[in-house]
Formats: structure tokens, sequence, C-alpha cells
């Protein structure tokens, strides 16, 4: 007997519009328009905080952090790394969290909580005190960024993620840093780096409500769109095959995530294209100073890498939405990814060449070598629209950003105190994280196409829309004859 745990949330809107019930097109894309105005801002700003907050010893480095906090030798490098480890830690319950708990109403929580612990950075004094600290921090935005990901692919089709993701993950970050970070270079004191955890800590908290209040949970729980509206919005993922969410949790679909092959191409992929993450948001402010910049002016020329990283995502994945618009039958997503690490990867080669009196050369290289970023959303995108089953998301998301964690702890223990500011050991590191990421990303490519080629011969409903022995019954792409993967 079909137990009704085992089907998806949405089951219940599924076959609402069939006949005379049947949406426009101009409907639909009016509801679109409803969707990005409502979603996207709130997830861009998720993203954009989680990322400001992270690196804020960055800039808190810059004003005298080190000094008042004792972060002698490569202390400084393991307050890096620290977040990283709780984030690593809580990967796995921040999975089970969302997929219990309503989505929204959890990443808000958080927010208000990581909030809380900035402004208490703020008054840290010691290298113990903020290892502490930062691996709270990091324990508290482990739900974030897989929660966005989780509400693109309950709202948004296949072909329209790539655009949304890529308009949500940016790195505009630097255009808070920036300012701020210049603004309290007038303040007098030696501690004028407490200002900057105060003044980030508060602006989360005051976000976090907002988000409690705006970012719904899922479609069928959303009040800002009517009931005809849920239909529609349910309808338009369907032929996708991923669902939209599930409470229940299902052993064997943990089990089979970590049986697949995609799972593990993945979590390597996230390991060797992190590598440029970890070292340069933690010490590329302090190569800037290395330079011969004084702190207010480091921060100010940190922020060309935020325009860098949002040029390469805004690239990589519009490149990819007019691909699958334009070639639908090839929407060449690991083609982008591989484009994105070749710019970064010619950009680490410059950076590990070029004299250090070339100060307008390493700047640029510095700068380019950011480009990474595209390829990295482009493949968090791919993870996200060819993993179904709810238990199965969440399962290979905590994955992947364990894969995340790791990668950003091994990072800065590769940029050492005694080579600054070439770090040449640490640029080595980068070049080489970017030719695994290619190899294995190529790997990735070859199965999913093998896999769907497979699919095609024992598919009988092929090319179908429709398919009501699967639609919304909660299966992984295992299961579903129906799923087809892209790449």
């Amino acid at each position: 007997m079909f137990n009704h745990s085992d089907e998806d949330i949405a089951a219940q809107y599924a076959d609402r519009l069939d006949g005379e019930d049947a949406y426009t097109t101009s409907e639909e894309k009016r509801l679109r328009w409803k969707l990005d105005l409502r979603l996207i801002p709130i997830l861009w700003f998720n993203v954009t905080l989680g990322a400001m907050d992270k690196v804020t010893t960055s800039t808190a480095a810059l004003y005298g952090m080190k000094a008042s906090t004792g972060l002698t030798g490569n202390r400084y490098s393991w307050v890096g790394s620290a977040f990283y480890f709780g984030y690593l830690v809580w990967c796995f319950p921040s999975a089970g969290l969302l997929q219990k708990l309503p989505i929204a109403k959890t990443m808000a929580s958080a927010q208000l909580l990581w909030g809380l612990v900035l402004i208490g950075t703020g008054f840290a004094k010691n290298f113990e005190t903020l290892i502490a600290l930062r691996v709270l921090l990091g324990v508290l935005e482990a739900p974030i960024v897989p929660g966005n990901y989780l509400i693109v692919g309950m709202w948004y089709s296949r072909r329209e993620q790539p655009i949304r993701t890529g308009l949500m993950y940016t790195g505009l970050s630097v255009c808070f840093t920036g300012p701020i970070g210049y603004g309290i270079g007038f303040i007098a004191g030696a501690d004028k780096w407490r200002y900057f955890f105060w003044i980030t800590g508060a602006m989360t908290c005051v976000w976090a409500i907002i988000v409690g209040i705006f970012l719904p949970d899922n479609p069928v729980k959303a009040k800002f769109i009517s009931e005809r509206q849920k239909a529609i919005a349910i309808d338009r993922v369907r032929a996708d095959q991923t669902g939209i969410e599930n409470k229940t949790f299902k052993r064997e679909q943990m089990i089979e995530t970590f049986l697949d092959p995609k799972t593990w191409l993945m979590f390597l992929f996230n390991i060797w294209i992190s590598i440029p993450n970890g070292g340069l948001t933690n010490f590329a402010p302090l190569i800037i100073n290395g330079l011969g910049y004084t702190a207010q002016r480091s921060t100010l020329l940190t922020m060309p890498t935020g325009i860098i990283q949002t040029v390469s995502s805004y690239m990589c994945n519009g490149g990819v939405f007019l691909c699958a618009k334009y070639l639908s039958n090839y929407q060449l997503r690991g083609a982008w990814v591989m484009f994105s690490c070749i710019i970064g990867m010619i950009a680490a080669v410059f950076l590990y060449t070029l004299p250090l009196y070339n100060l307008h050369g390493r700047l640029a290289a510095l700068y380019v070598s950011y480009f990474y970023l595209g390829g990295y959303i482009v493949a968090l995108g791919m993870n996200t629209a060819n993993t179904a089953g709810h238990t199965k998301k969440v399962t290979t998301n905590a994955l992947i950003f364990i894969a995340y964690c790791v990668s950003n702890i091994i990072a800065p223990q590769f940029f050492l105190a005694r080579q600054a500011p070439l770090y040449v050991l640490g640029m080595g590191a980068i070049l080489a994280s970017y030719v695994l990421s290619m190899i294995t990303m190529a790997i990735y490519m070859a199965y999913c196409a093998w896999e769907n080629r497979r699919r095609d011969k024992l598919d009988s409903a092929a090319g179908q829309k429709i398919h009501r022995d699967t639609d919304f019954k909660d299966l992984t792409d295992k299961q579903n004859i129906h799923f087809r993967y892209v790449w």
C-alpha cells in the first residue's frame, strides 16, 4: 500500500491545472517575475552577508586585530581555518534541520544568532576567544547556502536556475566590506578593528528579521501568491522530476547518495575549486597591504576582487542560460566551469611569476584570479539540478559543503607567514587546484552523458513532460528512469 509520507509536499497541487484550468504563457511569465522580485533579492543578500561576515577577520587584521589578540606566527591562518571547522562539523546536522524544520525560519534563526556572535567577536581579546567564536560562526552559517539552493530548486526549473543562481551568488560583499573598512579607518584609537565586527553583526541581526518575515518556506506555504499561482509554480518544475520537498527522512536515499559516483566526483571538484577561495579570501588584503599600500587604502583596493567575481558569475551562469535557451541539447555547463578555471589559472600564473615591484601587474593578476567563482557557482547549480529525492538532496548538499570546508581549512595553511607577501607555496597550490578541477569536471561530464544515453535506450516514455508514475513521488534520480542529467 502506498504511504502518503512518501509523496512530495507538492503532490496535492499536481493535477489541478488539467483541461480548462490550464494556464497561459503570459500567466506563467507574470508569476515568474513576481517570484524573481520576491526571492532573488533575499537569496542574494543571504549569500552576500555570509560572504561578508566570514571574511571580517581579513579586514580587521589590517587595523591591528593581530596585535591586539596575540595572533603571532601562523595563528592568523588558524583563525581563518577555524570558521570552516565549525561549518564542517555542522554540515550534516544542518542538513537534517533543513529537512525537518521550515527552511526559511531555520535560516533566519541561524542568521540572528550569527549576528550576535559577530558582535561578540568585537569584544575578543585573545587567540582562544577568536577561535571559539569563529568556530561558532561557521556552525551558524552552515545552513544558509544549502538552504538557498534548496529554495531555488523548489521554485525554478533547471533551465531557469543558472541565471538565478548567478544573480544570487556574486562577489558584491566587497561593496559593503570596502566602504565600511575604509570608514573605520577614520576612527581614533588602536582598537578600531572592533567596530568592523559590531557594524556587520548589527546588519546581520536586522536582516535575519527581514528573512523571517518575507522568505517563504516552500511554494505550498507561500502567502504572497494565490492558490492558482501555487499550482502553476509547482507545475513549472514538474518536468524536471526533482520534486519540491518531503519532510520524511529516507535512509535508502542517504545510502544511495554515498554509493553514487556523481556524489564523489562533485565532492572532489569542490575540494579542488575551493583552494583559491580559502587562500585568497583570507590573505588578499594582506597581499595588497604587503605591496606597500596603507591599511585604509588596502580595504578599498580589495573591492575589484568582488567585481571580478560578479562578472565571472554573470558571464558563466548567463552563458549556461543562453546555451540552454538556444542550444537545448547542449547546455555546456561543464564547459563554462572549465572556462572559469582556465581564466583563474592564467591569472594565478602571473601572480606566481611577476616580480614584487610590478605593483600594477600583480594587482591585476590578483583581481582576475577571483574568476574561479563563476565556475564554482555553475557546478553548485549542476549538483542541485542533477539530484532528486529530498533526503538525497540535503545529504548531497551536506557532503558538498563538507568538501568546501575541508578545502578552506587546508588552503590557508599553504600561505606561510615567512613567505609574505608573495606566498609562493600558496600560489602553487592554487595552480594545482585549477588543473585538478578541470580533470574532475571532465570525468563528471562524461559520466552524466553516458548515463543519459543508457536511460534513453531503456525509457519508453523519454521526452514526455508528465510522468504520472513518478511525478512528485519523492524518487531519487537513480530510482527514476525518466530523470536526465544536465552537464
